[in-house]
């Protein structure tokens, strides 16, 4: 099935936006995603809608996304959702009656599968800003097995685990390694099924788990969880590869001793020296950018009540409304000169300018905070 034109747009429209919102937006493993045949991707579920836009412009899928019903409120929105592909499901607290309507919802998800679709799914079934993987819902399991069983065990369904690693989940301009892992065949647990169907579900599970806490970092949410999260980030020339800076965190991690003295704050020379400098160059190329800054401060501040939601809103501000603000720039700038030498120059000074002025806002600019 072929997605309508706004979901295409947006597949492009929103990975252009991730190289200006990201530092480092890398994509690990993409080949494994299966390129014909149903697949679910199951991902860790740290950062409210961002998740799900960045698996939608990583693969070269078009997965449906379940979303929660209460967003399907009016007829407006339930069309453009539909337009999105989002599908609802509904929760407890929408109440009993509206919860029997979740059969029809996963009805049209096993049709949608049957037709060589794609589902994303957040399998932990909720939404947390640490580092850890919290335990899976069998609701996943339960919808693999059961378009299995309707098809003989012949529909060739694949969970694809996705292990999103963000470096900070409230800031722009950091980092984000999407890691995607090996392809999880549904078939090779049918001989299990058939004798005794929930083990086979719970082992599922039990091994998707184990798959999806490989592509991030994983730290036991206990007592000591800040420190270790802490200890990462001060880690000593750690990798602008994403993918090996993972490798080296989770290896980092496991020999890891807080007996000693691993968490250094101290800042660097260069850093220092970079910070005092920077101002130079700051101070000029931040004036064309000041109050679309502003603004979007200010949108998050009113719209977000859930600090979860912060990345995400910001994101959506940046690139519906950057779009408008820079022309109505560019517009002040033709007008007062009449020169398109003027508004070629600037044109070209607006990308350079934000670049300087992201790049030290993030690194000099921004008070300490604690790890997430």
């Amino acid at each position: 099935m072929k997605p309508g034109l706004l979901y295409r747009f947006l597949k492009v429209y929103v990975l252009f936006g991730f190289n200006f919102f990201f530092r480092r937006f890398q994509i690990h493993n993409q080949e494994k995603v299966p390129l014909q045949g149903p697949v679910i991707f199951a991902i860790n579920h740290q950062n409210a809608f961002m998740d799900a836009l960045v698996i939608a412009v990583s693969s070269k899928r078009n997965p449906w996304f379940i979303t929660r019903a209460s967003v399907f409120a009016s007829a407006i929105a339930r069309f453009w959702l539909n337009k999105l592909q989002m599908l609802p499901i509904y929760r407890f607290r929408d109440g009993h009656a509206n919860m029997k309507k979740n059969d029809e919802a996963m009805e049209h998800t096993r049709q949608l599968l049957r037709q060589n679709e794609t589902i994303l799914i957040f399998p932990e079934g909720n939404h947390d800003r640490h580092w850890s993987l919290r335990p899976l819902q069998k609701g996943i399991a339960r919808m693999a097995f059961d378009l299995e069983k309707e098809t003989g065990f012949q529909a060739g369904l694949t969970i694809v685990p996705v292990g999103l690693q963000y470096e900070n989940h409230f800031r722009s301009w950091t980092d984000l390694l999407v890691n995607y892992g090996e392809p999880i065949h549904i078939r090779d647990y049918q001989s299990l099924y058939e004798k005794q169907a929930a083990v086979a579900m719970n082992t599922l599970v039990a091994d998707l788990k184990i798959a999806m806490q490989r592509l991030i970092i994983h730290i036991d949410p206990n007592e000591n969880y800040d420190q270790i999260a802490q200890a990462v980030k001060n880690r000593p020339a750690r990798e602008k590869d994403l993918y090996h800076r993972l490798i080296s965190d989770r290896s980092f991690i496991e020999q890891l001793d807080l007996n000693q003295d691993q968490i250094t704050n101290q800042p660097k020379t260069s850093k220092k020296l970079f910070c005092t400098l920077g101002w130079i160059l700051f101070l000029p190329a931040y004036i064309p950018h000041f109050l679309f800054v502003r603004l979007i401060h200010w949108l998050v501040k009113k719209v977000v009540k859930d600090d979860h939601w912060s990345h995400s809103i910001k994101y959506a501000a940046m690139i519906f409304l950057a779009p408008l603000f820079y022309v109505a720039e560019a517009l002040l700038v033709w007008f007062i000169t009449y020169s398109p030498l003027a508004l070629f120059i600037f044109a070209l000074l607006v990308p350079i300018t934000a670049f300087i002025s992201l790049s030290f806002r993030a690194g000099c600019l921004r008070k300490k905070e604690e790890v997430f």
